[in-house]
């Protein structure tokens, strides 16, 4: 693995880790990314979904079911929905989100990728966000999967993380080292 700063120790880490392994050994990666990248959409999206990832109270049998009847309604992987039902066996179904992050920074590892996060106080376009990804893919000669994040407290500027390496150009880091110079 390329980016050895990330570590994966903790309990979501090696669900993500043993989830990866066994796409990449059964030779089912893009289908098992396909699947993460569609529920980590539907928890984003939908608060019901959110609530029954994160809900104490519902009974095994119940996340079961409901978890069957989204691996037939979406055509998710056998894999896929057997390692949620693990999860949800393991009581551990409330790491899903963490989980499906981390399995998505070990792909990118695995493929060579570098992940990066561009923050701006105002919406900008998916083509204004291609054009950072390209120019970013273009100077660091290796692919880039950006990630933009609105944060309006930003005032104006970007900010730019990628790894552990950060540029901030925005106003509110330019007002901080005013005053902290004072």
């Amino acid at each position: 693995m390329t980016q050895s700063t990330q570590s994966f120790a903790d309990a979501a880490g090696r669900y993500a880790l043993s989830l990866f392994e066994l796409s990449k050994d059964e030779k089912i990666v893009e289908e098992i990314d396909a699947n993460v990248t569609l529920i980590q959409k539907a928890i984003q999206s939908s608060q019901d979904f959110k609530n029954f990832i994160n809900n104490p109270t519902l009974k095994k049998d119940q996340r079961i079911n409901v978890i069957n009847i989204l691996g037939k309604n979406y055509g998710l992987n056998n894999y896929f929905v057997n390692f949620l039902k693990i999860l949800v066996e393991k009581n551990r179904i409330f790491f899903l989100e963490k989980i499906l992050r981390d399995f998505k920074l070990i792909l990118s590892d695995f493929r060579g990728e570098i992940n990066a996060i561009v923050s701006m106080p105002t919406k900008i376009s998916d083509a204004q966000v291609k054009d950072i990804e390209a120019t970013l893919n273009s100077l660091l000669k290796k692919k880039i999967n950006l990630d933009f994040k609105l944060d309006p407290s930003l005032i104006s500027g970007a900010k730019l993380q990628i790894g552990s390496y950060m540029i901030d150009d925005t106003a509110k880091s330019k007002f901080n080292k005013i005053l902290n110079n004072l």
